[in-house]
């Protein structure tokens, strides 16, 4: 599915002015949802409040742009968890 225009624009917007500040992500002993024993992942979170933009803020205004869409998509109505 494609990202609502609004939606998109914000992303590009918070990675653009944040794609420097990457973090190495923490990966458990065992877990394969990455090959992270060969080759460190990195994230650059929306949720980070010390990245210029980030925080709850942009986090509800994605969740609030993207909703309907994901529900049409799925054909099931969502609730917010995390």
């Amino acid at each position: 599915i494609k990202a609502p225009e609004a939606v998109f624009k914000l992303v590009k917007e918070f990675w653009d002015a944040n794609h420097e500040n990457q973090k190495a992500e923490n990966w458990p002993a065992g877990n394969t949802y990455t090959n992270h024993w060969e080759a460190q992942t990195y994230m650059v979170s929306v949720e980070d409040t010390g990245l210029r933009g980030g925080g709850s803020k942009i986090k509800n205004a994605i969740w609030a742009g993207a909703r309907k869409t994901i529900e049409e998509w799925t054909g099931e109505e969502l609730t917010q968890c995390s």
